[in-house]
């Protein structure tokens, strides 16, 4: 009951709080019509023509030949995803906008509204238990086969909660490499006063403790770099001591 309270709690925060500040109700210079205001893509109402030529695009530029690169059949859907993607990059004011910008600023908010109420351990577990599911299935199988990659991945690149939330990393050698992706919003947040705190308090007081979780719950270990400068994070998923492991 006390996990449904604080989470009910966080989300209602992120609703409240950050709907003012994260709604584009940002104020411009001098006068501005209703068009401008709007940030129109100049697609909207040709996603399936858009998405047609970019599937067109990716069947030729495909390095494989994958299925998965062939959107025949879905091109207004593409269409969609790429008239967000355009409006999105075009947006440059106040601050270059980014395609995960709605993402990280619900998690900031959400944070935010946790660590100022004492919450922060609360959320963290309560966000860790929610793909629990997952995670303790590829715990099974990483205990089948003796491949914590399985780990690794599951936490990566295997689920949309990564990529959609991280846009610059790598896999090799076992391990993970990213770019913190909070950076850019968190710039402007600090500065408007919507968040007290900084990238190195964020990986260490919650992306540290929540990767932890995670693989805790695949019976795994995570070892995660301290914070950098540069924003690089590394991360690497190993068996715990007296479980095989390739």
């Amino acid at each position: 009951m006390k996990l449904i309270k604080t989470t009910m709690l966080v989300l209602a925060a992120a609703l409240v709080t950050g709907s003012p500040a994260y709604a584009g109700a940002h104020q411009g210079k001098g006068a501005i019509t209703e068009a401008e205001f709007a940030r129109n893509s100049g697609f909207r109402g040709h996603e399936e023509a858009l998405g047609a030529a970019v599937a067109q695009a990716i069947r030729e530029t495909s390095p494989t030949g994958a299925p998965e690169h062939d959107f025949r059949g879905r091109e207004r859907e593409l269409g969609l995803a790429v008239e967000a993607v355009i409006k999105t990059l075009n947006n440059r004011e106040p601050y270059q906008h980014e395609t995960n910008d709605a993402l990280v600023k619900a998690h900031l908010t959400a944070i935010q509204f946790a660590k100022d109420n004492g919450l922060l351990a609360e959320y963290i577990n309560h966000q860790a238990l929610t793909q629990s599911p997952m995670l303790r299935r590829v715990g099974d199988l990483v205990r089948k086969t003796g491949n914590t990659n399985f780990g690794l991945l599951a936490m990566t690149e295997r689920t949309a909660c990564f990529y959609q939330l991280v846009s610059d990393y790598r896999i090799e050698g076992g391990q993970v490499r990213w770019r913190s992706p909070y950076g850019n919003v968190l710039a402007q947040t600090y500065r408007l006063g919507q968040n007290d705190f900084d990238e190195a308090w964020l990986h260490e007081n919650y992306t540290i403790p929540l990767l932890q979780k995670q693989a805790a719950l695949m019976g795994l270990d995570a070892e995660i770099s301290d914070w950098q400068d540069d924003g690089w994070i590394t991360m690497r998923v190993v068996a715990p001591e007296g479980m095989a492991a390739n």
